[in-house]
């Protein structure tokens, strides 16, 4: 199966790949100047350790590393195979709790899915009433178009006075209908939250079985940007996903511990007080639901 890569943490992989296969995976040194080029066999206790040759450009001038990232993620997913290393929820039997105490090291979620991005979404709403006005304006091209004539022609008319009440009436109704109207301070609130307790993380949700799984994207292991994505596979994926990663959060969520602290505790003491206030309120605003199990990505792809 190929496989079209959506997402490859490399990092996470060679870090992996090394302890797996008792050494490095290939990689290049690119140069600026005078290379020096030598091929070395890996060794290792697995037959793919062994395959793979390590390519190293020497440079008499500053270097850069860079990995043969695709190859080795498939040397990778074999391994962990065949290891039987990794949890593969492709069907609907696997329960939360099935899934929280596995002891498998990795996890393959299979499915269609959708990113959620919270800056996105605060810059929706605070453009909401903009975006609004927009939308009521746009058909009436036309109708502006003519208003502007008439005006160049004779601004101070009765007609073009009576011509722009109108238009301005219509505007204004129609931008009430597509919620334009959206109280300000609703918005700097809203502003505030995302802000405070917010995050710049793109989150892929999959839901297998009731279980919603939230993959946590660093944007820079990204092959393409996201509004590429988007326009390719929409933000709700007609495509199955494949996410192979980690479990990073499951159950054991720990309760705030708030404690009455003495006025005369010392400064510290306070601050770690404030620490556990912060965790309360995060966890009202960004705590992960019962059901939901967040992912630490290695890869994300479509199978061709």
């Amino acid at each position: 199966m190929i496989k079209n890569f959506i997402y490859l943490d490399e990092p996470k992989l060679y870090s992996f790949s090394s302890q797996l296969f008792e050494g490095v995976t290939e990689y290049v040194l690119d140069r600026h100047s005078f290379e020096h080029e030598d091929n070395d066999t890996q060794k290792g206790k697995l037959a793919s350790g062994r395959v793979i040759a390590n390519v190293i450009k020497e440079a008499s001038a500053s270097t850069t590393k860079k990995f043969l990232h695709d190859h080795s993620f498939n040397l990778f997913e074999k391994e962990i195979e065949e290891s039987e290393r990794v949890l593969d929820v492709t069907n609907e039997t696997l329960t939360f709790n099935d899934i929280a105490k596995s002891d498998k090291s990795f996890i393959r979620i299979r499915a269609k899915g959708k990113f959620v991005d919270l800056l996105e979404i605060k810059s929706l709403f605070s453009n909401f009433s903009n975006i609004s006005d927009a939308l009521a304006i746009l058909p009436l091209t036309g109708e502006l178009q003519e208003f502007e004539k008439k005006k160049a022609e004779n601004p101070r008319s009765q007609a073009v006075k009576s011509l722009q009440s109108q238009l301005d009436k219509v505007i204004q109704d129609r931008s009430a209908e597509l919620g334009a109207t959206m109280p300000k301070r609703s918005v700097k609130g809203f502003e505030t939250i995302i802000d405070s307790f917010g995050d710049a993380i793109v989150r892929f949700q999959q839901e297998v079985n009731n279980v919603t799984f939230s993959t946590c994207l660093s944007q820079e292991y990204l092959r393409d940007s996201l509004k590429t994505i988007y326009r390719k596979y929409s933000r709700k994926t007609a495509k199955e996903f494949v996410v192979i990663g980690f479990i990073s959060h499951a159950d054991g969520t720990q309760s705030a511990d708030i404690k009455n602290i003495s006025e005369g505790a010392s400064m510290l003491q306070h601050m770690i007080g404030m620490a556990e206030n912060m965790y309360e309120i995060e966890q009202t605003f960004t705590g992960k639901s019962e059901s939901e199990i967040i992912i630490e990505p290695i890869a994300i792809y479509t199978e061709l």
